[in-house]
């Protein structure tokens, strides 16, 4: 029995900081997040989503030529000039870039359900694009959070977009929310590469 103790004694000195320290290993405190690499996340993301909506807005041109400006009313409008840049601050800027990507999904979701049969050829590209853009928004959203910004409570649900009335319409629809999407992410690479020079 003697040699039994002795031997888990001399097998337990082998580990001390195992056996009598559990936990995390000794050191500094992990640091937290810098915003900057969370910034510099955003602005990839929205770089890459930029050339997705333009990428896809050039398909959705050689198939359906359609000449002309395209517009919905449920679409937000362009947040900021270009004329404005300098004088952007952060928690605003973030808050309204959110909103208006939550609109602009809303209405890529709606193409894909309601766009219709001609759309139908372009749903891959849709899907991607859905994606990409969820996954910006909750950037945005734990960049938010890591600047301690205040939470903006959510907008009221908004009424449900009406099916386009022809085929025709789908398609005007579309080169109308790519075009706008597409202004808005070109916008808003210009104004976080502004406010990353103010962190």
């Amino acid at each position: 029995m003697n040699c039994v103790c002795h031997l888990v004694l001399a097998v337990l000195s082998l580990w001390p900081g195992r056996v009598f320290a559990p936990g995390p290993p000794p050191g500094p405190p992990r640091a937290s997040p810098d915003p900057r690499t969370e910034l510099d996340s955003a602005v990839l993301l929205t770089r890459a989503l930029l050339a997705d909506t333009r990428q896809l807005a050039a398909q959705l041109r050689d198939k359906f030529p359609a000449d002309g400006d395209h517009s919905l009313d449920s679409l937000p409008t362009l947040a900021m000039s270009a004329g404005a840049l300098g004088a952007l601050q952060l928690p605003g800027v973030l808050t309204r870039l959110r909103t208006d990507l939550l609109s602009y999904l809303r209405h890529v979701q709606w193409l894909r359900r309601a766009g219709g049969p001609s759309l139908k050829t372009l749903e891959p590209e849709l899907g991607s694009l859905q994606t990409r853009l969820d996954r910006l928004l909750r950037r945005l959203q734990l960049l938010m959070s890591r600047l301690a910004l205040p939470q903006v409570p959510p907008d009221p649900p908004a009424p449900p977009l009406a099916p386009p009335a022809s085929a025709w319409a789908g398609i005007r629809a579309a080169h109308a929310v790519l075009g706008g999407l597409h202004l808005t992410l070109d916008w808003a690479v210009r104004g976080l590469l502004v406010l990353r020079t103010r962190l």
